[in-house]
């Protein structure tokens, strides 16, 4: 009898680490989730990072900021998945790049739109990045300069706020 009864308090504690073990195999075979790829887990908490190593038991993660403006900065916090988690809960798997977006606002006078536009174009491809589109639009007294590019879902920098600093340089040297 208690030999049953051991037996069975040691499947119990060991549960959750054969479980581990062997999603942890799964998602080696698989290779939807390895290193380099950014996942989102959608469990409680959620939590979203850029996989640094699939491990036996543990799958680690650099954390990125939440959110859904990306791409994300990373927080420099490392995470600790057990594989089971992976296996047992929806997981986002996002692709080698991304769509991201950078807006600016400017006042009036406005310069000569056609250059603004091509600004904000030559702002995104000095950073790299493809231009998907180039907006422009009025909200109450501002011109809304909208710009929407491609870019490395691994990006560690805010490639936003480098685009901006680019294309309001350029706008100031037209207005000028």
């Amino acid at each position: 009898m208690s030999i049953v009864v051991s037996t069975l308090g040691i499947s119990v504690v060991f549960k959750d680490y054969v479980a581990s073990m062997l999603a942890g195999i799964v998602l080696r075979k698989v290779k939807h989730i390895s290193p380099g790829r950014r996942i989102k887990l959608i469990a409680t908490p959620t939590i979203k990072g850029d996989i640094i190593d699939v491990g036996l038991l543990r799958t680690t993660l650099m954390e990125v900021g939440d959110g859904e403006r990306l791409p994300s900065v990373q927080t420099g916090r490392l995470v600790k998945i057990p594989n089971s988690l992976l296996i047992t809960n929806p997981v986002l798997v996002y692709g080698d790049t991304i769509i991201d977006e950078v807006v600016a606002y400017l006042s009036p006078p406005f310069p000569n739109l056609d250059l603004v536009e091509q600004s904000m174009k030559e702002a995104i491809t000095k950073q790299g990045h493809k231009v998907i589109a180039v907006g422009l639009y009025q909200k109450e007294e501002h011109l809304v300069v909208h710009g929407v590019f491609e870019a490395a879902t691994r990006e560690m920098a805010d490639q936003r706020s480098k685009i901006l600093k680019v294309f309001l340089g350029s706008v100031r040297v037209i207005s000028g």
